[in-house]
């Protein structure tokens, strides 16, 4: 646990098998309880793990009045519901993620066909990129899932009675995906939106926005216009140069465009193929397709597609069918 401000704390909550260690949730002093962004992955040994940073505070569970949940990821959300249950805390969620619950933690078989559709058609070899090779039979435990008391648009300002929290909407990452602001402390919760080294994943799936990337890029042009001292991410370190990370981050895209295109430079070619060639993780000094985990494969081609997405709309490239499988061909 670690004291931000007066009123304002960081705890770390441990995510399984990761190698990002932790999703930093925030614990927000308020006049009637305190206020709790994101809520952890759902686990035992995270539960624990909450329960024995909110005792160093001082305070219990019960003094929890409410949840804010920045995306449903399940690093975010997945203890969401156990918590409700702890607090008797009321969820606040942006009205498109509440929309993904459904797909994400309870229809998963669908959700999982599709998936795998979604890559097949795109040139990946089944028994490579398969899901059910990844994900354990745990999956539906991964998040207890629970409805929001209150849904979110964008705009909003929450206020604990100390402090007055703007809800800033940053779709990309995920559809629903929000900040927050507050503009005293000038201070911004960023959930997944902007990291201080890696930069989020953000992919094209089904049941997933048209243009995740050209959302990103917006959201981080609406967040680079706040007046903000520091960043507190929900993994890795605060850190206090936002504009400049905004444009770290898009440069990143753009040089991720600039490899795509040349890999199109000669012959069509499907987004998996395209992932082969390009260089991955380049802020962590760069990592081959080929030298992945299988599940970065997957966010991997997911990333491509998200970027051949956003080019297809602004003209770079098209896409063709031929055998049931999708093709690229630049423009």
């Amino acid at each position: 646990m670690t004291e931000i401000i007066p009123g304002i704390y960081q705890l770390k909550i441990p995510i399984p098998n990761n190698p990002l260690e932790y999703t930093n949730i925030y614990l927000v002093k308020g006049e009637d309880g305190y206020l709790l962004i994101d809520a952890g992955w759902n686990s035992e040994e995270a539960l624990q793990s909450m329960k024995s940073q909110i005792t160093e505070i001082g305070i219990g569970f019960e003094d929890i009045s409410q949840i804010i949940i920045t995306h449903t990821h399940a690093d975010h959300y997945g203890l969401a519901g156990k918590l409700k249950q702890l607090c008797q805390a009321k969820i606040c969620l942006h009205y498109l993620e509440e929309n993904l619950i459904a797909s994400r933690y309870i229809n998963l078989d669908e959700f999982f066909r599709q998936t795998e559709q979604r890559f097949q058609s795109n040139g990946a070899p089944a028994d490579e990129l398969s899901i059910s090779r990844m994900v354990p039979t745990g999956r539906r435990e991964f998040a207890n899932p629970s409805l929001p008391d209150i849904t979110l648009h964008g705009d909003e300002t929450i206020s604990t009675g100390v402090f007055n929290l703007q809800v800033v909407w940053t779709p990309g990452h995920s559809p629903g995906h929000i900040c927050l602001y507050e503009p005293t402390q000038k201070i911004l919760f960023a959930g997944d939106h902007i990291l201080p080294v890696i930069t989020p994943n953000v992919g094209l799936r089904p049941q997933a926005e048209d243009n995740p990337l050209g959302d990103f890029l917006n959201s981080l042009n609406t967040v680079k216009q706040l007046d903000v001292n520091l960043v507190l991410p929900a993994h890795e370190q605060i850190f206090t140069n936002l504009q400049a990370r905004v444009d770290e981050i898009t440069l990143h895209h753009q040089q991720r465009n600039s490899e795509i295109l040349e890999a199109l430079k000669t012959e069509p070619k499907t987004a998996y193929q395209i992932s082969i060639e390009i260089t991955w993780m380049p802020e962590l000094g760069g990592a081959r397709f080929q030298d992945l985990a299988p599940w970065d494969k997957r966010m991997a081609v997911a990333e491509t597609l998200a970027h051949l997405k956003a080019m297809t709309i602004e003209g770079k490239v098209d896409e063709f069918s031929r055998n049931s499988i999708i093709y690229y061909r630049h423009t």
